[in-house]
Order: C-alpha cells, then sequence, then structure tokens
C-alpha cells in the first residue's frame, strides 16, 4: 500500500501551489515525461524527482528545461481516520 506505478507519458495532477505565478499550483494538470530514481540496499527503485509536462504553466523554465516543465519532487502525507 501507498505506492502506484510511474508511467512516462501519464496524466499527474500538481497536489500544492509550488510556483503560483508560473501557475505551477494545486490542480495544474499535465504529462509525466521523466523520473529519476535512487535504488535501495535491496535494489528498489524510489522516485526522487519527475519533470511534468505542463502546458498551462508560464514563466521563464528552470536551466536546462523546456518551456512548460515543472519539476516535482516526492511528497508524503499521513492520514488518520
Amino acid at each position: 500500500m501507498g505506492r502506484i506505478p510511474l508511467v512516462i507519458g501519464m496524466p499527474v495532477m500538481i497536489g500544492q501551489n509550488f510556483d503560483v505565478g508560473a501557475g505551477i499550483v494545486n490542480g495544474c494538470i499535465g504529462n509525466l515525461e521523466s523520473i529519476r530514481f535512487s535504488i535501495d540496499k535491496n535494489g528498489q527503485r524510489h522516485a526522487t524527482s519527475c519533470i511534468v509536462h505542463t502546458p498551462s504553466t508560464s514563466g521563464d523554465p528552470l536551466p536546462r528545461l523546456a518551456a512548460h516543465r515543472s519539476v516535482v519532487l516526492p511528497d508524503t502525507v499521513d492520514m488518520s481516520f
């Protein structure tokens, strides 16, 4: 539990406000373009960052990124009911 498969090209939704002025906000929709992983001692891969194509965003891209690309970092949320 707590894992979702990440597939290049899959639609994703940004779940936090990262850069309100540029439109990288909660609810922003895009497609997954690339994934960076780390590998633990058991050989399992863990996503450390992703690049998402977000056509609705504006503003200057980060260095070495094409326009309308956003870096997304992992986040966890603990929920109790």
